[in-house]
């Protein structure tokens, strides 16, 4: 009876162990399983988040350089009646009152820009450097600021236009923005015209219209 108790016991400490061991072996694959479901919902859901992340930065980012061509437009019809610019504010213009009327429309485009499609551009420094220029033109047309400097006004104007144009076109590029650079001061003394410290190479050419 002590060989068959002996044995009994054995063998019961024998399943005990293997069923033991396979109930811990049971929990540590449950746990490894949980733990990858775990990891992979997690990285899943990090991919997901970043993926929408991304869309909506580049949804901004066309949505910003849509904008930024819009106000080139705008730029480019203030750019093409510049030399008037002096002459809004006159009742009698020097040069035709037809270049004065479409001058003031002009200015009047780009402010409208500032309030709309300016709105949609994600540089905080592009922004302000627009509202700069219509501030400027403003001062030069309708105040008359500057105005017995006419030649050297009309200048200024034209040349901070065409770098906040090129603050625009680096938008749209996705290029580095231009450095920052203060703005001519109208009223003063001299005439000698404004220009940003780095000019482009096709500023000084004869066939861009300069």
């Amino acid at each position: 009876m002590s060989d068959w108790s002996n044995l009994a016991s054995q063998a019961a400490s024998s399943l005990l162990g293997t069923l033991v061991g396979g109930a811990i072996t049971v929990l540590v694959v449950r746990w490894q399983t949980i733990k990858t479901l775990t990891s992979q919902a997690e990285l899943a859901a990090a991919q997901q988040v970043a993926n929408a992340r991304l869309v909506r930065a580049e949804k901004e980012r066309e949505r910003s350089a849509e904008a930024a061509r819009q106000l080139l437009e705008r730029l480019a019809d203030l750019y093409a009646w510049l030399p008037s610019l002096p002459d809004v504010g006159l009742e009698n213009p020097r040069l035709s009152q037809h270049a004065q009327g479409q001058c003031a429309s002009a200015m009047q485009s780009i402010r409208r820009g500032m309030h709309t499609e300016l709105l949609s551009i994600e540089s905080g420094e592009v922004r302000e450097r627009y509202r700069t220029l219509v501030k400027l033109v403003y001062e030069a047309g309708w105040r008359g600021v500057g105005r017995e400097y006419r030649e050297r006004v009309i200048r200024d104007a034209r040349n901070y236009l065409r770098y906040v144009q090129l603050c625009l076109e680096s938008v749209i590029d996705g290029s580095p923005i231009p450095e920052a650079v203060l703005p001519p001061v109208l009223d003063r003394v001299g005439i000698e015209v404004w220009t940003p410290p780095d000019i482009p190479w096709h500023w000084g050419d004869p066939a861009d219209g300069s």
